[in-house]
Order: C-alpha cells, then structure tokens, then sequence
C-alpha cells in the first residue's frame, strides 16, 4: 500500500487533474516523444520495460510521472492505458485512452481497447461506437486480426460493422481502443452472425467471466454447430494457448486449416503455438506460409526470425529480424522491435 504523500500518490493526483481539467474534444500541444522532456522520456522508457516484465502497477507508475510532466506525451498516455486496462482498471484506462485520441485523432490504436474497457464498465453504447470506429479507421493490414475480434465483439453486443459509424469528436466521444498487430490477406468472407444466445456468444461470454473450462465446451459446441465457422475454431484455439494447452491449440488451428488453407489467423496461431512448442522447423513453414498471404504484417517476420536463429540459420534469422525492425512502426511495440535489435546485435557478434 503506498504512504499518503508519497511521489506516486502525487503523481496520481496530478494526473487525475488534467484528465478532468482539460475538455474533451480539446487538443493538447506536443503530441509525440520528441516534444517530451529528458525526465518525462526516462520515466517513459523505464515504464516500457516494466511493461515487458508485467509489472504493471509500477509501469503505471512510470507513465503517469511521465504525463504529469508533460501532458502532451502520447505514447505515454497510450502506455498508460494499456497498464490500466491490463490491471483491469477500466475506468482510469478509458480517461487515459481518451487523452491520446485528443493527441492523435487519427490513429486507430486507442478506440479498441477503449472499446473494451466501455462494454468492460457497462456502457455498450459507448462501446458500440468505440469499436466501429475503430473499425472504420484501421486501415493497416498487420491490424486485421484485431478488427476480426472487434466485430466479433460487436456481434456479441448485438451490433454489426456493416453500417458507417457515428462520427467521433477528436476524441471527446469515445470509441475503442487498441489493436497490436496483425492482418488480413485476400478479402476474407465476414463470418456469419453469430445471434445472441449461440454457442459461440455464449463461449465469448463464459470466457469473459473466467469460466474457461466451460468455454472450452461452448466453442467445441459452436464448432460442431457449424464447422464454417473460423472465429469459434480461432477463439477456441487462442483461448487453448492462453491457458497453456498448445499440443490441443495446434489440432484446433490444424483443423480450421483443412476446413480453409487460407485462414490467415489460423496459420499465424499455428506458427506461435509450434514455436512454443519447441517445434521451429514446422514453424518456420506456418510463419512462410502465413507472409505469403499478409506480407505487410510485420509480426510474422518476429517470429519467423526468433524460429530461423532457434534452427541455426543465422543469415536467414538476420534478414527476417532487420524486415521487422524496418516494417514496425508502431508507438505500442516498441519493446519488440528492442528484443529484434537485441537479437539482431547477438547475430553479428556469433562467430
């Protein structure tokens, strides 16, 4: 528990402060790093890699001294809301998700988890809106796997992505918050809706509350219901992973593969299970397989790289890390393209 007056309770209170101080829709100055003080960009930087090491109170920590130093430091309000959001802090994550949509009205990122966190607290409204936009605007291809999930949320809501989304003032009105990474291919066939009361809207909703044994069941139900349907075998798989059960996520993703060979989502997952699994050969063909459909998601080429230098090939593990680090631009992924250049520095020095 932290003492009353302490720097972190100070530094709470100062930003508590400006998300309410400043109205909403209003754009703050400095919008980027480069305008951010020596101070501010060392308490960011050491938050990242508190980040990394999910230490999430501290890494909260770190970006709220950093905002409170400077308020216009975006990267750091969007760090900050994905701490919040992962301590399921909902509440703080929204307010902070809000400040770096006034910084960056343009940017997709923050409407997904903003999205999120709304239907988290309640208001699906709010949330409804949130992940259309979000929906509206991602453009990336490396994004497509999180606009798959965000209509997938929106059916579960009872809404669809098919109608134009409200217009959102700069980021007064919330919409949702954040993707990371991944992709699309050739267009991919909407999946069908999935109705209130399905198999698969109640597996989500049942995975929602922690009950995973029985969501696990939920998916195999809506699976077996209609074996057409990706999302439930990529949710149902996804959710294996999480849990620790790989050698049943890569049947599940091997399975939604012989149904539809293209299923980019599929191959993606099948790459990081087979990695995880300490089966990098087969990897290195998923990931291969996988950029032939979405060349532009740079997420693939990490793996890809990490899987090469586990075999030994190194110059081939080189080329696939130095296509990350030029593809990543993204202010959330930071710490991966820091592991790629790391990894990168230990290729060169090998003998």
């Amino acid at each position: 528990m932290k003492r009353v007056g302490s720097h972190s309770t100070i530094v709470s209170t100062v930003v508590a402060i400006l998300l309410t101080a400043i109205p909403a829709g209003v754009t703050l100055v400095a919008s980027d790093a480069g305008a951010a003080s020596p101070a501010s960009e060392a308490a960011y930087a050491e938050g990242q890699t508190l980040l990394s090491a999910k230490k999430l109170a501290e890494a909260a920590d770190k970006f709220e001294a950093a905002v409170a130093a400077d308020p216009g430091y975006a990267s750091a309000w969007y760090s900050l809301a994905v701490a919040r959001r992962r301590m399921s802090q909902c509440t703080g994550a929204i307010a902070a998700y809000r400040r770096y949509a006034a910084l960056e009205p343009d940017k997709p990122e923050p409407y997904y988890g903003l999205g999120l966190c709304l239907r988290e607290t309640g208001d699906r409204p709010g949330a409804i809106e949130a992940l259309k936009h979000y929906i509206a605007i991602e453009k990336q291809p490396a994004s497509q796997r999180w606009v798959e999930n965000a209509r997938s949320i929106l059916l579960e809501l009872g809404a669809t992505a098919t109608a134009p989304p409200p217009p959102v003032a700069a980021a007064a009105k919330p919409a949702a918050a954040k993707p990371a990474d991944v992709k699309p291919a050739a267009a991919k066939p909407a999946a069908p809706a999935a109705p209130t009361g399905s198999p698969f809207a109640e597996a989500q909703a049942l995975r929602e509350r922690g009950h995973l044994d029985e969501a696990i069941a939920k998916y195999q139900q809506a699976v077996a219901a209609d074996p057409k349907h990706m999302p439930s075998r990529a949710a149902l798989g996804e959710l294996l992973l999480k849990i620790h059960r790989e050698d049943e996520a890569i049947e599940v993703f091997r399975a939604a593969l012989d149904k539809n060979p293209s299923y980019p989502l599929a191959l993606y997952d099948l790459a990081f299970a087979l990695r995880v699994r300490d089966r990098p050969a087969e990897a290195v063909d998923a990931y291969q397989r996988y950029i032939k459909l979405r060349p532009n998601d740079p997420d693939a080429y990490y793996g890809l790289g990490r899987a090469l230098q586990h075999l030994g090939r190194k110059a081939e593990a080189k080329k696939a890390y130095q296509t990350y680090v030029s593809m990543e631009k993204r202010p959330g992924e930071r710490r991966w393209v820091e592991s790629a250049q790391t990894q990168l520095r230990t290729l060169v020095a090998a003998p």
